[in-house]
């Protein structure tokens, strides 16, 4: 079965076709919030941790670090494989006895890492229609791998960030799951493109060794928070954004008539995005769609200002003042920002837009 039922809760028909906030207050409740209506629905209350979304579904990780996938409109909740069924041919990851947070990461050669999963992120794709869903997840610190997983596996694919690739691949910077096709921003600023559609393993799609001249994102010139984002069409956008009186965005793509032996060609503005908009969460656009409220040219973001912040992300209990968690759109034809109102009187931790 595609999902495992658990407790109910139906929406009218109308609420599943229009954004929601998913929102969580300083003690922990999940809530979904339409900033239109004011209308606020209570889900939970539970000692989980949200790590990422997509759609309707969120990727919670509970108290005793156990991963799960959960429909926020229907209740219905997938579990996934613990965390220890890593899979490695030189190291393997230990859950400490006693302790539901700690894990070692062990190497044969016979160093360890000792690992909290308070630092894990991760990224997660649902296709309801195709029954496909596959999440990436990676710990803070050290960030030495990713976990994929993908449906029907029992186990997680061990991916390297820092040893045994190529130089130009190391570290990580950003990275977007759309699909079963990862893309990671480099720390030399190179975009890696790992594909997971076959049956076993993954494939680096920039290639095992690619040439280190091959394009790279040129240094910003001006300090901004930036990231990347891939179209319906599987092209690569640079996405900055900066924030003095108010929060502006800028998207650039690479030149694609550079010449060849050019390792750092101009980046171009890209001044619009047609019908399509930018959930920039996700990093990923999309078809405009008017029932949903998905406006054309437009970017939807919840919390973009704290993405590369450590400080705030190695906190996870650190409770955010409300106006640090951004729910707003940004009309790139107007430059205007429409803020998506938090519930008052409410101290928010967290938010994402969702939608079914």
């Amino acid at each position: 079965m595609w999902s495992q039922a658990s407790e109910q809760m139906q929406l009218p028909d109308l609420y599943s076709k229009l954004f929601w906030n998913c929102i969580f207050n300083d003690t922990t409740d999940c809530l979904l919030y339409n900033p239109h209506e004011k209308d606020i629905i209570y889900i939970r209350a539970a000692p989980s941790r949200l790590l990422a979304s997509c759609g309707k579904w969120l990727l919670m990780i509970d108290s005793q670090s156990r991963l799960y996938v959960i429909d926020v409109f229907s209740g219905n909740k997938i579990d996934l494989p613990p965390l220890e069924s890593l899979k490695s041919n030189d190291s393997f990851l230990k859950r400490m006895e006693d302790k539901d947070k700690e894990f070692e990461w062990e190497f044969s050669e016979g160093y360890v890492y000792l690992l909290h999963t308070d630092e894990i992120r991760a990224r997660l794709w649902i296709d309801e229609k195709a029954e496909e869903i596959a999440l990436v997840w990676f710990f803070d610190s050290p960030a030495c791998f990713l976990g994929f997983y993908k449906k029907g596996n029992a186990h997680y694919d061990l991916i390297p960030i820092t040893y045994d690739i190529a130089r130009i691949l190391t570290g990580m910077l950003c990275l977007i799951l759309r699909g079963y096709c990862l893309y990671i921003l480099t720390m030399r600023r190179f975009v890696r493109v790992i594909d997971f559609s076959m049956k076993q393993g993954f494939e680096e799609v920039t290639g095992i060794d690619p040439d280190p001249y091959s394009p790279i994102f040129p240094p910003l010139r001006y300090h901004c928070h930036f990231s990347i984002a891939v179209t319906t069409l599987g092209e690569v956008l640079f996405v900055t954004s900066t924030k003095n009186n108010e929060m502006a965005f800028r998207i650039y793509k690479m030149d694609p008539n550079a010449e060849p032996d050019d390792h750092m060609p101009d980046l171009l503005d890209v001044d619009s995005l047609g019908d399509e908009a930018l959930l920039l969460d996700l990093g990923i656009t999309v078809p405009a769609n008017y029932t949903l409220g998905i406006k054309p040219n437009s970017i939807y973001f919840t919390h973009h200002n704290l993405i590369h912040s450590k400080k705030v992300w190695n906190k996870v209990d650190h409770v955010l003042p409300p106006y640090d968690v951004d729910i707003c759109v940004f009309n790139l034809s107007t430059k205007t920002l429409e803020p998506f109102p938090a519930p008052s009187n409410m101290t928010l931790k967290d938010a994402r837009l969702i939608f079914s």
